[in-house]
């Protein structure tokens, strides 16, 4: 039995499926490359240690 979801036409046009197209490669090439330079890291550990920091300062304002 086919699936429904796949038979719903989009209706779409040749400019937007070129459209569609290209901001998808796009996605998958921005993602690509942040996911090799960027520094996640020292994302993780500089959020971790500025939560630290201001739990300390809550703490010593009681």
């Amino acid at each position: 039995m086919p699936n429904p979801l796949f038979a719903v036409p989009l209706n779409m046009g040749t400019g937007t499926w070129i459209v569609t197209i290209v901001a998808g490669l796009s996605f998958v090439v921005m993602f690509g490359i942040a996911s090799a330079f960027g520094d996640f890291k020292g994302l993780i550990n500089t959020t971790l240690e500025n939560d630290s920091i201001a739990r300390e300062n809550r703490q010593n304002k009681k």
